[in-house]
Order: structure tokens, then sequence, then C-alpha cells
């Protein structure tokens, strides 16, 4: 049976690692978030350019038989 003092570095090691992962995972989040949040704006932009262009029907006309 593990002493009481293996038992708290067991469990402060355990601690420290599940610290570590979630400080790392945040900051891939964050990451990810700004990446996301770059797009946005090319997005609506694109949204905007197709709205445009599908009034033209000779575009969507020869986009629809490809």
């Amino acid at each position: 049976m593990p002493t009481p003092q293996e038992l708290y570095e067991e469990t402060k090691t355990r601690l420290d690692l599940n610290i570590a992962k979630l400080q790392m995972l945040q900051k891939e989040i964050q990451e990810k978030q700004a990446e996301a949040q770059k797009l946005t704006q090319p997005i609506m932009e694109d949204q905007g350019a197709l709205k445009q262009l599908e009034k033209l029907s000779d575009v969507v006309q020869t986009v629809e038989s490809k």
C-alpha cells in the first residue's frame, strides 16, 4: 500500500500534468479561434460576390451545366 507521501506525489504529478495539458489546449483553442476569425471577412466577401453573380443568368446557367 502506498504511503501518504507517495500518494501526495502521485496526485501532485497528475495535477501538474493535467494543468499543463489544459493550458496547452486553451492556447490551441485561442489560436484556432483567431484563425477562424481571419476567415470571416473573406467568407462574407465571397458570399456577397456570389449573390451578385447569381443575378447574372449566364453565370448560373454555365455553372449548372458543368
